[in-house]
């Protein structure tokens, strides 16, 4: 009795995944041909946090990144875990966010801007509702910290601007995590592919 319901709640934690899968790529459709296709920079004086989410469906992983850069461009920190499965995409969006959040404090760098691709994450921690489940307690508890000097803003950016920070998460998902990188102590393609999604000019 107990393995069926247990399969029952799987099943519907999946259809759950699913649709917001769904409805976030609806809200966040792919770019036209003229849309900017490379990381932008932040303003001057400033630094860049963009964050993901990934899905290894090889390996059923589930997995967060990021990636701050400064305004030129250059390398700051990039930081990857896997996660449990979140209980949907905007879930693991918002999981996402707050470990880039929870970093820039411990890390102590200041006017981050934060950027991430789903824009129902977005929406969520900067429109809170009485949302009692595990998300909208994660978008009150982000809300809560971004509104402290060190976070300049959260922004919704392109998915093909956050490539760097999917591919961060995405090796977060088959290697040992968490990692950190800092100091100039970074993997020589995570070096490349900066370069290869330099900001637009």
């Amino acid at each position: 009795m107990i393995w069926t319901l247990y399969g029952v709640f799987l099943a519907r934690c999946q259809s759950i995944f699913q649709k917001a899968k769904a409805l976030d790529l609806q809200i966040n459709p792919a770019p036209s041909e003229n849309a900017v296709k490379k990381w932008t920079r932040p303003a001057t004086g400033t630094s860049k946090l963009n964050v993901d989410a990934c899905i290894n469906e090889s390996l059923n992983r589930y997995s967060i990144g990021g990636v701050l850069r400064d305004c030129q461009g250059k390398l700051l920190l990039a930081f990857g875990k896997q996660i449990t499965k979140p209980l949907s995409v905007v879930h693991g969006e918002l999981l996402a966010i707050k470990e880039g959040v929870i970093m820039i404090y411990e890390k102590r760098f200041q006017e981050v801007l934060v950027a991430s691709d789903s824009v129902l994450a977005v929406q969520a921690v900067k429109a809170i509702q009485d949302d009692l489940g595990y998300s909208g307690i994660c978008a009150e508890e982000i809300n809560l910290l971004a509104h402290a000097p060190v976070i300049s803003d959260l922004v919704y950016e392109p998915r093909v601007t956050n490539k760097v920070a999917h591919q961060v998460a995405n090796f977060a998902s088959s290697s040992p995590s968490p990692f950190i990188w800092m100091n100039g102590d970074f993997p020589l393609w995570l070096v490349e592919l900066v370069m290869i999604n330099d900001y637009s000019s």
